[in-house]
């Protein structure tokens, strides 16, 4: 059986987004292996350090309620600055997080991350190649 539950886990999955962004701005499973392996034998360097996630650029790739659950996040728990692309605008979270719609390659082109929240489609497979 198939069902579509909408609203139901979308707080969770922003969460989980953002768990993601953090892991891999902070190279927490790297950093985990390279620890089991002996590798940690004193203060961990910069090399190992990754990098902020705070006051970056994030970029989300389709805006409805998931995009808007990680915009939230991030502008307001990280301080992001927030781009997006979507077929339509989304004034209420330009207005509640200063999110700016712009076009898929500026955004590809500025943002330090990028998550995508679109439905795998026949037009958004391949989206990003």
């Amino acid at each position: 059986m198939l069902a579509h539950t909408p609203d139901v886990l979308t707080e969770s999955t922003a969460d989980t987004v953002f768990a993601l962004i953090l892991a891999s701005a902070r190279r927490v499973v790297e950093l985990a292996g390279w620890v089991r392996a002996g590798h940690w034998q004193h203060s961990i360097g910069p090399t190992q350090f990754g990098v902020d996630v705070q006051g970056k650029t994030l970029g989300i790739v389709g805006l409805g309620r998931i995009g808007g659950a990680v915009a939230r996040r991030a502008a307001l728990g990280f301080n992001m600055r927030v781009l997006y692309t979507n077929r339509s605008a989304n004034p209420e979270a330009e207005a509640a997080y200063g999110a700016r719609r712009v076009e898929l390659p500026e955004l590809l082109a500025s943002a330090d991350f990028v998550c995508l929240q679109v439905p795998l489609t026949a037009q958004t497979r391949h989206l990003i190649i």
